[in-house]
């Protein structure tokens, strides 16, 4: 019965009795959103700054929202972002509007605050009631000269003389559960507030130590040795594992691939005894097997055959998309924090990049595919004998097969004429 008694107090609050007082009733609903009329009695035009955003520590504000604004009387008002202004006219007027945002949950109870006054004219006298489903077992007001619970069940505030500007702080406590908390509160318009953890910036920070984390497995188990698999080379039909040549194997050994590719032109008959060209090239031979032919340096060819074949990484590919996304992190921090916050997203990505480039320094040369490679070619047992595996076998670091070709004179010939300039 007393919350239906103070909810028809809200239906004709009363005049205000002196010239500029007045007189004003809150009601909190059930579903948190507080309604408020106030009436209001000005002697000359009066102007006042509803502020919605208001600083809650912290780098944090306290946001609310406003709405179902409505003015009985002779006055206007303006919404913009963070605030409505209200200006009145000479005489009496009646302001009607309804808060969201203004439940807070304190833990063991809830605490209702909202801000009133702050008319740009002075105040004779200022009276104000709060009702709500229960009865406060709180109450609090900055700039108040009374504040208690009254009989009713009413929450009674009252001002004296108010100077212009001077507003109301009021806050009333009540039970917790007694209607929805709906306080809302977001990272400051500052540098400082763009960079205030919240919840999205917690759940991206969150996901940043899982990426990192399942980066650096992924890491160490490229780099985990793993041991070696059936090579595959045949000698009838002639294969090898994933169509290798011995070029690209002493590539992903770490060997000379300018002896290896010599030995096997020369074994195909593209390079005689002497180390010279014995056959002009033609359309089986890679474009690193010419250069070796042709007496220059084949390295970066053979590297860029190996990428092609998916055996070996571009090199610096991971080092330079980690720099990259360091300096979209970089803008994307200055950018955020000089305009909608939530900087700290600028700093994870940042990050982000920032250890791919790190990474980049531990990741293995070689892919998956040119890992697996690498496995077979550790066979001892997968290497058949004859001239054909001459240049597999110096390759592979193994004992030559004895053969009919010439190894040691055509290494000493293919020593010399490295040492002879080209004319």
């Amino acid at each position: 019965m007393r919350w239906l008694c103070a909810a028809l107090l809200l239906v004709t609050p009363p005049l205000p009795a002196l010239p500029d007082s007045a007189e004003i009733e809150m009601r909190l609903q059930p579903d948190g959103s507080l309604s408020v009329v106030e009436a209001v009695d000005v002697q000359q035009r009066t102007t006042r700054t509803i502020e919605l955003r208001t600083p809650a520590g912290d780098h944090r504000d306290r946001v609310h929202s406003l709405r179902d604004l409505g003015i009985e009387g002779s006055g206007t008002a303006e919404r913009r972002a963070d605030a409505v202004t209200v200006t009145l006219n000479p005489g009496t007027s009646v302001l009607r509007y309804t808060v969201d945002g203004a439940v807070r949950d304190a833990g063991d109870h809830l605490e209702v605050t909202w801000t009133l006054e702050g008319w740009d004219t002075a105040r004779t006298l200022v009276r104000a009631s709060f009702a709500a489903p229960r009865i406060a077992i709180g109450v609090r007001c900055t700039g108040c000269t009374a504040a208690q619970n009254d009989q009713t069940g009413l929450t009674r505030f009252s001002g004296q003389r108010l100077e212009p500007g001077q507003t109301l702080d009021i806050a009333v406590d009540l039970p917790p559960g007694t209607v929805p908390a709906n306080a809302r509160v977001q990272p400051a318009k500052t540098l400082a507030g763009a960079f205030v953890l919240t919840a999205p910036v917690a759940w991206a920070w969150a996901a940043f130590g899982l990426l990192l984390l399942a980066g650096a497995v992924s890491l160490l188990l490229a780099r985990r040795p793993r041991p070696p698999l059936p090579a595959g080379f045949t000698a009838e039909p002639f294969a090898t594992p994933d169509g290798v040549l011995p070029g690209h194997i002493a590539l992903l050994r770490g060997t000379d691939p300018v002896v290896v590719t010599a030995v096997d032109l020369a074994i195909r008959g593209y390079l005689g005894p002497d180390a010279g060209p014995a056959h002009p090239p033609d359309d089986r031979l890679t474009g690193f097997e010419r250069r070796v032919l042709d007496g220059d340096d084949p390295l970066q060819d053979l590297e860029a055959d190996a990428i092609r074949r998916g055996w070996l990484r571009p090199p610096g590919r991971a080092r330079r998309a980690g720099i990259r996304i360091t300096c979209y992190g970089l803008f994307l921090t200055i950018v955020l924090a000089l305009t909608t916050g939530y900087a700290q997203l600028g700093v994870i990505l940042t990050l982000t990049g920032l250890a791919l480039a790190l990474a980049a320094r531990f990741l293995p040369d070689r892919t998956r595919r040119g890992r697996i490679l690498a496995r077979r070619l550790r066979d001892p047992a997968g290497l058949p004998a004859g001239d054909r595996f001459v240049p597999y076998a110096l390759a592979l670091g193994r004992p030559a097969p004895d053969t009919a070709f010439a190894l040691g004179e055509f290494l000493v010939a293919l020593q010399d004429r490295r040492r002879t300039p080209a004319p």
